[in-house]
Order: structure tokens, then C-alpha cells, then sequence
């Protein structure tokens, strides 16, 4: 039986205060530094089920070192513990992602908000319902079915063709309309 002085001791061996030390990206493994002990080389916790996540630890990340029957070589890294270096994000009730470089996915009662720094790509098929609203520019490359209509302050272009500032030739100038496009 543990004496009772140990207990604090014991505990302290369970759960451990840690930084991340480094990364191993392709064992999905990372070494914590918990004051002057080094771990080896543990897992990190992530979603690992149908729906699973990929979101690798940071360099300095504060973490909490969970080592059943105290064993460390059997640890495993419990994350999400901000610090001063890795503050908290946001203050809202809103559920967000941050990225490197300024990335911002954002899932609030009014929809989803992404904001990326640069260019982002999109592989794969994409349904989108709802409004949608982009602020920049934007590409897509491949077919687009829109069921509503398509509103657009400045000009549309398709095949090269200007829908606002277009011409037809061989049209007398007058009264007259052309016949629909053929």
C-alpha cells in the first residue's frame, strides 16, 4: 500500500507539465521536456476514428504528459494547454481553426467563414449551401452548377466575351434587337 507522503509524489508521476522538444511528423510521435526529464518518443492525442484529425504539435507547444502506472515510456501527449507563446486564438463562442500565415476556419450559428492568406486549393468536389460571399479573388477550375441566380455588381466575362460591353456586328443601328443567341 502507497504511504501517504508518497501519494503527491505518485501523482506528480501520473501527469506531467511538458513542452514539446521535437516532432518526428512521418512516426506521428513527439519528445516532451518536463523539466530536466526527456520523454521518448510518444504519441500524440488526436480524433482517430472515422472522422480523424491531422494537427501535429508545435516545437514549445505546452502539453500534459498522461503516463499510466506512471511509466513514461508508455505516455501519451494530451494537448491544448495555451501558454504565453501559443495564446488563445479567439474569445467568441464560435468554434475556429487557426493556421500558419493568418488561416481561419470559422463555424458560427450564421455558417462557416475561411480565411486564408494566399491562395487555396480545393481538390475534390465541393457543395456549398447556403450563401456565399468571397472577398479577393477566386478560381475555379472545372465544371460549376449554380441553381439560383448569379448577380454580379461589375462585368462577366465568358469565352472572352464581355457580357456588358459586347458587340454585334452586321446589326443595323435602331429599333431593331438581334434574335437569342444560337
Amino acid at each position: 500500500m502507497q504511504e501517504a507522503d508518497d501519494i503527491p509524489g505518485a501523482i506528480g508521476d501520473l501527469l506531467r507539465l511538458g513542452l514539446i522538444a521535437s516532432v518526428d511528423l512521418a512516426a506521428a510521435t513527439a519528445v516532451v521536456h518536463c523539466g530536466e526529464i526527456e520523454s521518448p518518443p510518444l504519441p500524440w492525442l488526436e480524433l482517430a476514428g472515422d472522422f480523424r484529425s491531422w494537427t501535429p504539435p508545435t516545437k514549445g507547444e505546452q502539453v500534459l504528459l498522461i503516463c499510466p502506472e506512471a511509466d513514461i515510456a508508455h505516455g501519451l501527449i494530451l494537448r491544448g494547454i495555451n501558454s504565453t507563446r501559443f495564446p488563445p486564438p479567439a474569445s467568441d463562442d464560435s468554434h475556429q481553426l487557426h493556421g500558419k500565415d493568418g488561416l481561419i476556419i470559422r463555424v458560427t450559428a450564421d455558417g462557416l467563414e475561411i480565411t486564408a492568406p494566399g491562395d487555396v486549393d480545393i481538390t475534390g468536389n465541393v457543395t456549398i449551401t447556403g450563401d456565399l460571399s468571397v472577398d479577393g479573388n477566386g478560381s475555379i477550375t472545372g465544371d460549376m452548377q449554380v441553381d439560383g441566380a448569379v448577380n454580379a455588381d461589375q462585368d462577366v466575362t465568358g469565352g472572352g466575351i464581355s457580357l456588358k460591353s459586347h458587340t454585334h456586328s452586321g446589326v443595323t443601328s435602331g429599333g431593331s434587337t438581334t434574335a437569342p443567341p444560337q
